[in-house]
C-alpha cells in the first residue's frame, strides 16, 4: 500500500510541474512597440522592443537605436541574449546588439546599401547561439542620408531678376 500511495504522489506532482510549466506566456504582457509583437513559439514570456527611434520617424545616418528586453542582454561568448537588428525582413545582414543602444551607422552592416527612404527596423531577441528566443518587432523609419541633413541651396550674389 504505501508504495502505490509513494507513486500516486510522485505521478501527481509531476502533473503539477507539468501543468505549471504549461502556463500562458502572455501573462507577462508583449512589451512589443509600434506595429510589432512581443514574441511567439515558445519564447518562455520573453520580450524585446524598441524604445528609440519612435515608430514613424525620421532619422539622419548616424543614429541610436534603444532596445527593451525583458532578459539580461550580454555577449555571445556569456551565454546571456542579444538582439539582431536588420532592415526591410533582411535578416542575412543583421547587426548583433549586445546591450540596451547601438549606432546605426552607412557602414553597419545592418545598413549597407541602404539608400534613403521608408525602411522597416526588425530587431529579433537571439539566444546566445544565435536561435531565435521567440520574441521579435519592427517599427518603420525615414532614414535621411548621412550628415547634416538636407543639401543646403547653393548660395546667390543676388540682384539678378531672371
Amino acid at each position: 500500500m504505501t508504495k502505490r500511495v509513494r507513486i500516486s504522489v510522485l505521478l501527481g506532482a509531476l502533473v503539477l510541474v507539468g501543468a505549471s510549466a504549461c502556463g500562458s506566456d502572455e501573462a507577462s504582457g508583449s512589451g512589443g512597440s509600434g506595429s510589432g509583437s512581443g514574441g511567439s513559439g515558445g519564447s518562455g514570456g520573453m520580450t524585446v522592443s524598441i524604445a528609440e527611434p519612435a515608430d514613424g520617424s525620421s532619422v539622419q545616418m548616424p543614429f541610436q537605436v534603444k532596445v527593451n528586453s525583458s532578459v539580461e542582454l550580454g555577449t555571445t561568448e556569456s551565454g546571456k541574449h542579444h538582439v539582431h537588428l536588420y532592415f526591410d525582413g533582411d535578416d542575412s545582414k543583421y547587426e548583433v546588439v549586445e546591450s540596451d543602444t547601438v549606432e546605426v551607422s552607412s557602414s553597419s552592416k545592418s545598413a549597407q546599401g541602404l539608400s534613403p527612404g521608408k525602411h522597416e527596423m526588425n530587431i529579433s531577441l537571439r539566444n546566445a547561439d544565435h536561435s531565435p528566443a521567440g520574441a521579435e518587432t519592427k517599427i518603420m523609419v525615414d532614414i535621411g542620408g548621412t550628415g547634416g541633413g538636407a543639401p543646403q541651396p547653393a548660395p546667390t550674389s543676388g540682384g539678378y531678376g531672371y
